[in-house]
């Protein structure tokens, strides 16, 4: 099967002010490694960057719609947001509004 006939999958992730580029790039091969091992092709990483903001979240799920996407993976559910109702929330807008699975990395 080549890359062109994997399903997509997009990443999506926080950027706290905290981390630094190379913590950044460590997440983002994180999201890489992990649709490369479960059969998928990496797409994109939507990126986070004002705290209590969802611009890109918004956008994540405009072009999974558009595309037909139906896979997200994040580097851990926080990313999507801290407080657990609002995870649930977001978890709910990306399955209902766009029909997609989201995936945590989980890496030993």
């Amino acid at each position: 099967m080549t890359n062109q006939e994997l399903p997509l999958i997009y990443g999506y992730m926080r950027v706290p002010r905290s981390h630094t580029d190379e913590e950044l790039l460590a997440l983002e091969r994180g999201l890489q490694r992990f649709a490369a091992s479960e059969g998928y092709q990496y797409a994109t990483t939507f990126q986070e960057f004002v705290p209590g903001c969802t611009g890109a979240f918004g956008a994540l799920v405009a072009e999974l719609t558009r595309v037909g996407g139906r896979h997200v993976v994040v580097p851990t559910i926080d990313h999507l947001a801290l407080h657990p109702l609002l995870q649930v929330h977001m978890l709910a807008k990306l399955e209902l509004d766009a029909g997609a699975e989201v995936f945590e990395v989980v890496e030993s």
